[in-house]
């Protein structure tokens, strides 16, 4: 049996996902925050509450503990309104391919936008190059242009922060974890996730933080005491009563809300797109320093999908295929 918490993240500042993708000078983000970030900004705000001094050792047990106890969905930009300081959500604007192309919205009768409304509301970026000391003239050819999640957006006339909604699937309430001689307590507050009594509600997401960039608030966490919870009110839903957290749907048809893993995948019908998913990896040299040998091919969030194996959540957010 996992707790789930619904959980809001308030962007503190412009948020860039990198990965890999340039459409000429312009380093492309993800228009979404992918499970992996959020497992390791917490990876990282835990062990640096955790340790006495730096022990790159220490990441990596904290990594792994995390990856076994708490699941996490993706999180996604939300149309929202405030009531009384309760957030409450319009729509999610998760990608969903359509007949029509590329949209985003996947609340059920809600309306989507298309994408390239989406890209007018919550993108934006900005350019940047690098000065030669010696001529004080601008480097060759190190211009270069940087996109990012925009940390407020205006809708419907009103300017306000961007917010994102996800999900945390927790083993236990409170979640105890041994690193080397010191043991800490884990759990979730309302508005923060406490270790060994300190309130942290701080995280800090994706790249280019040496321009300000991936500052997040966490708003709040919402905890669900249902056996099935339903994400993003978008008719999928989560089994959260066993040992693997089970992914279904209402109708036959499901919408990917994260990266599916095509391994064993017996699919009848799928209207989206597919990419070979990589990442950087803990190694001796501490975080990032190494890049995963083996990629992962997968269906993109956001497509439609008719399959009859078992999915379920597993490390990082990937649905895979339950064994």
């Amino acid at each position: 049996m996992w707790t789930c918490y619904k959980v809001y993240l308030e962007a503190k500042s412009p948020i860039h996902i990198g990965y890999g993708a340039k459409l000429g000078i312009v380093d492309r983000t993800r228009y979404y925050i992918p499970a992996k970030n959020i497992w390791g900004a917490l990876t990282n705000l835990i062990a640096r509450n955790i340790m006495r001094s730096y022990n790159s050792k220490v990441y990596q047990e904290i990594g792994k503990y995390i990856n076994e106890n708490i699941k996490f969905s993706y999180f996604y930009p939300v149309e929202y309104k405030k009531i009384s300081e309760k957030i409450e959500i319009i729509q999610v604007f998760a990608p969903c391919y359509t007949e029509d192309g590329l949209k985003f919205g996947v609340c059920k009768d809600k309306e989507k936008i298309t994408s390239e409304k989406f890209e007018q509301t919550f993108i934006s970026s900005f350019v940047s190059t690098a000065i030669d000391k010696a001529s004080k003239s601008t480097e060759k050819e190190s211009l270069h242009e940087i996109e990012f999640i925009r940390d407020k957006i205006e809708l419907n006339s009103c300017v306000k922060p961007t917010v994102f909604v996800g999900y945390f699937f927790a083993k236990d309430e409170r979640l105890k974890i041994r690193v080397g001689t010191e043991k800490s307590e884990i759990s979730f507050t309302n508005f923060s996730i406490e270790v060994n009594g300190s309130k942290l509600n701080e995280i800090w997401i994706g790249g280019e933080r040496n321009y300000g960039l991936g500052r997040i608030k966490i708003l709040s966490l919402e905890k669900f005491n249902k056996d099935k919870v339903y994400i993003f009110d978008s008719g999928v839903m989560v089994d959260v009563t066993g040992e693997q957290l089970i992914v279904d749907s209402e109708d036959g048809r499901k919408t990917a809300l994260s990266h599916v893993n095509i391994e064993n995948l017996n699919i009848n019908l799928i209207l989206g797109d597919i990419e070979p998913l990589i990442g950087r990896e803990w190694n001796e040299k501490g975080s990032g320093q190494k890049i995963s040998q083996t990629a992962k091919i997968c269906i993109v969030p956001g497509s439609q999908l008719v399959y009859d194996s078992i999915i379920y959540i597993s490390n990082f957010g990937l649905w895979e295929v339950g064994k």
